[in-house]
């Protein structure tokens, strides 16, 4: 197995037998690797839908624009949301297909492709199919009403929950996926196919049937591709039974997870630092899913039940938030960084691509299914300590518990350096022979020698990436992880 986390490099037209492009790790089935065996650390973000209307043109341009920024700092991934105006090819009518929106599907898979990165189809998001008032309400959100599909509008269902359990619905609704399988059964951009977007806020109470139902007539006609399924934010305790339910499906390829930071959110962990509540989300799942990879597949910060997105991002113009987002999830065990949501309102606005880059860097050189890497967990009177634990090497990332979003965000109280501190070591990750340290938020790589206990850490702003070493006091940094090195400058400070 290569150590490097390069960019997928998928082979076959899909004309050979069918083989996944994109699987668990045969070595470590809680990681992904491509077909050929080479670690894949999915590293991107959601970019669904381009909002508000626009032209075709101007829809091909913004994502031209979005892969480009994303490819250059080292990422590999992206989410599409095809149930979208932009992107959906049944437009109009039930069971009447245009070309047009399939045109456009086409143009941004291959952007995507030229520039390294796998995509995420989600095939639908509406919630009913008789119009109603959402939370979502805020200029530019996504309806998730599709009234095509009643029977009063020459649709085939009564309502949602009609749509969803009568026999004849679904056979229609398989047409659509014939169409698409027609189209895109073996696409070399498609990383996988998600069934439904947060499946359990739909306005009927039969989506887990639904969902055990088409996942197996998802693989039949996508063999090559991975398959899944999405709920909603877990902000409280009534989702726990609901993503218990679902990671327990056989059919699907790995579990994910939805959270956000939301003042209305009955769990508490939802209200708290982003870190926490980021690896709070990822250590649920991976009970729920022994085995399996776990993504934290959407993240971000919203007002109070989710009515808009978060002020916080008008002051965050640093990314104190994304790079929480990016670094908790995979440190806590995950597949892969979180994957943020509001790329257009948050990320593009405030041009924090560059975040991507740094979380590249951080883990060069660091091979989790190689390492066989687990998560370990521990505080101290200034740190919350998430680390990965590997045969050879491990990463720490040290999170200063003085210096959050809401110390800085909420308060205006910029973030002290964090300096003369000792970490000490559990028995757990032996004796570490060298050490590296890693500032995100300064790009800078520095040895630490041999190492002494406790770890003399150096001077550092918000976080620091520990990297030890069993073996050798003189680790070469590798420069290139995920697609490649991040090209774009980093910003001034």
């Amino acid at each position: 197995m290569s150590s490097s986390l390069n960019s997928p490099q998928i082979t076959g037209t899909g004309d050979e037998a069918p083989a996944l492009m994109f699987r668990p790790g045969r070595a470590h089935s809680r990681y992904l690797e491509t077909s050929a065996g080479r670690t894949f650390v999915p590293l991107g973000l959601n970019l669904c839908f381009p909002r508000f209307d626009t032209s075709p043109a101007d829809g091909l341009a913004r994502y031209e624009r979005w892969f480009d920024a994303l490819a250059a700092n080292g990422g590999n991934f992206a989410r599409l949301w095809i149930g979208h105006p932009f992107f959906d090819i049944e437009p109009g009518r039930a069971g009447v297909f245009a070309e047009e929106p399939a045109l456009r599907l086409d143009a941004v898979l291959a952007m995507a492709h030229e520039r390294g990165i796998a995509v995420k189809l989600t095939l639908e998001h509406f919630r009913t199919i008789s119009p109603r008032r959402e939370a979502e309400i805020f200029p530019g959100a996504a309806s998730f009403s599709k009234p095509l599909y009643a029977a009063a509008n020459g649709g085939f269902a009564d309502d949602m929950a009609d749509f969803l359990d009568n026999p004849e619905c679904r056979r229609r609704y398989l047409k659509k996926l014939d169409r698409l399988a027609g189209r895109y059964a073996g696409h070399p951009a498609i990383f996988g196919w998600e069934l439904w977007n947060e499946m359990n806020a739909v306005a009927a109470a039969g989506w887990l049937e639904w969902t055990r139902a088409m996942l197996p007539e998802l693989r039949r006609r996508f063999p090559r591709h991975l398959v899944m399924q999405s709920l909603g934010s877990f902000d409280c305790e009534a989702q726990r039974a609901a993503y218990a339910a679902c990671a327990r499906l056989p059919v699907a390829d790995l579990a994910q997870v939805h959270r956000y930071l939301d003042p209305g959110a009955e769990l508490t962990v939802c209200r708290g630092p982003m870190d926490a509540l980021c690896a709070d989300a990822v250590s649920e799942l991976r009970r729920m899913a022994p085995g399996s990879p776990v993504i934290l597949a959407e993240c971000g910060a919203v007002e109070a039940h989710h009515a808009r997105p978060s002020d916080l991002y008008e002051r965050d113009r640093e990314g104190v938030l994304l790079h929480d987002m990016l670094f908790a999830p995979f440190f806590a065990g995950a597949a892969g960084p979180g994957q943020s949501w509001h790329w257009d309102f948050y990320v593009e606005r405030h041009a924090l691509w560059w975040h991507f880059g740094r979380f590249a860097r951080a883990i060069s050189g660091f091979d989790p299914i190689e390492e066989r890497a687990e998560p370990l967990f521990w505080e101290t009177p200034r740190l919350r300590v998430h680390a990965l634990r590997g045969r050879r090497r491990s990463l720490l990332w040290l999170r200063d518990k003085e210096s959050d979003w809401d110390s800085e965000l909420v308060a205006g109280r910029p973030p002290a350096p964090a300096s003369g501190l000792l970490l000490s070591l559990p028995p757990t990750l032996g004796g570490p022979a060298g050490v590296d340290f890693y500032e995100p938020w300064s790009d800078r790589w520095q040895s630490g020698g041999h190492v002494g206990l406790p770890l003399k850490l150096p001077e550092f702003l918000r976080s620091l990436v520990v990297r030890l070493d069993r073996e050798s006091p003189n680790i070469v940094h590798v420069a290139s992880v995920c697609c490649g090195a991040a090209t774009s400058p980093s910003p001034k400070r």
